[in-house]
């Protein structure tokens, strides 16, 4: 038993590459940073309270955006619109974030951190057509993931965080390389929720996302398009590609690389070898 063991943890070390990539853990188009807001100090939602519930100065789900003339109302022609993009969002190349990838051509920062609304009067609206509806963003995946970064079959999860969505109806097309979509359904937030900022999550199949890009990785494509034709004022901060789903926090259980594997048997077998 210890030979085999031996050998089979020798067989692994010999065979695995001399150096692993960064593992995949999420692609992500905008940032994590509460929409732009630098600071959420004085902020308020509608009813006066706090827009930043936990005060931790990020403006996150469950917490709300902020009423910025303090009329009662986040809507559109309320006084609410902001821009808070970069320089490299306004011109739609900032790069996306995350781990274990190299990106080949994502795109849609231009449409995070600043209200698509039909009252926003700034010079750098992203929408070609202009400011009346639809606005509807186009977003785009497209990376390339080394075979050693990500196991095949992984699950993966397409997260989303976005405010004040209350004008039915709204949803997320989703379409991959293959040119087969899904439909990702937003909820609508409540008449006493007016602002609310929400997750929306969806489970992707490994195949949808990645194929082979013929040199043993993946490469992952993903379009995103908000299809929202009555919808007058909507805000988004960030979406993503993820092995962690954002709408529970609850995150997929990773695998372990063969070097790991290897290590383990390796150390499995001396302990016996010591008894």
């Amino acid at each position: 038993m210890k030979k085999r063991l031996l050998m089979a943890a020798t067989v692994l070390a010999l065979t695995a590459p001399a150096a692993w990539a960064a593992p995949f853990d999420y692609i992500r188009v905008g940032d994590l940073d509460g929409f732009g807001f630098t600071s959420t100090a004085g902020l308020q939602r509608t009813t006066g309270a706090a827009a930043d519930t936990n005060g931790n100065g990020l403006l996150q789900q469950t917490e709300f955006l902020p009423d910025l003339n303090r009329n009662g109302s986040v809507a559109t022609g309320s006084g609410d619109d902001f821009d808070h993009r970069s320089a490299a969002e306004k011109a739609n190349t900032a790069a996306p974030t995350g781990n274990g990838f190299t990106d080949r051509g994502s795109s849609g920062s231009k449409w995070t951190d600043i209200t698509l609304s039909t009252s926003f009067t700034g010079s750098d609206f992203p929408d070609p057509g202009g400011v009346g509806i639809p606005n509807q963003p186009t977003l785009i995946f497209d990376f390339n993931v080394d075979g050693s970064a990500v196991v095949v079959g992984t699950q993966l999860f397409f997260n989303l965080i976005f405010g004040d969505y209350d004008v039915v109806p709204a949803n997320i097309t989703l379409t991959f390389a293959s040119a087969a979509s899904r439909t990702v359904t937003l909820n609508t937030q409540s008449g006493a929720a007016d602002g609310l900022i929400q997750a929306a999550s969806a489970l992707l199949d490994f195949t949808e996302v990645f194929t082979s890009d013929g040199s043993g990785g993946f490469n992952g494509y993903v379009r995103v398009d908000f299809i929202a034709p009555n919808e007058p004022y909507t805000v988004f901060d960030f979406t993503e590609l993820s092995v962690t789903r954002i709408a529970t926090g609850i995150p997929v259980a990773p695998t372990l690389p063969l070097v790991t594997l290897a290590l383990g048997a390796l150390a499995l077998a001396r302990r016996r070898a010591v008894r």
